[in-house]
Parts: structure tokens; C-alpha cells; sequence
């Protein structure tokens, strides 16, 4: 006897889509947000060390300008149509 497994059935693995406080989204969306959160407080925190003379300037540095460099896209060049 065989049994049938549906994509419902198989969670976020097939469909790509999690279920959260009740409605379904976009696995890819609650990552981007998550990510994007965490840089967030990243930053927070470095701007806030850093304003208080804490004795690791180089680490805040760091991490705040890794952080902006994340957050930044890529430059692009915008071509002309000719």
C-alpha cells in the first residue's frame, strides 16, 4: 500500500512558504526581514558603543561599516540607449 504525500505535507520544503501567526508567507520574505533586523541592531548597538568611548573602537568600527555595507546595494551603471 502506497501513500500519497502532498506538497501540504511536506511543509516549507517543497512550497517554499511558512506558516506565521496564522498566515502563510513567503519563506524567502520572513528571511530577508530577519536579516535585515539583525543588521539593524548591529548597528544600533556599534553607534551606541561607540558614542560611549567603550575601549573597543576598532570592533564597533568594523562591525558598523560591515553592517552599512551589507545594507547598501551594489552600484550599478545605468546604460543609454542609443
Amino acid at each position: 500500500m502506497e501513500k500519497h504525500i502532498d506538497a501540504h505535507d511536506m511543509g516549507s520544503e517543497s512550497t517554499g512558504h511558512w506558516n506565521v501567526l496564522g498566515h502563510t508567507v513567503p519563506k524567502s520574505e520572513v528571511v530577508f526581514f530577519v536579516q535585515v533586523l539583525l543588521v539593524y541592531i548591529v548597528v544600533i548597538v556599534s553607534i551606541v558603543n561607540l558614542t560611549i568611548n567603550n575601549d573597543h573602537d576598532k570592533l564597533w568600527t568594523t562591525l558598523l561599516s560591515s553592517s552599512i555595507g551589507y545594507l547598501l546595494p551594489n552600484p550599478t551603471l545605468k546604460r543609454r540607449n542609443v
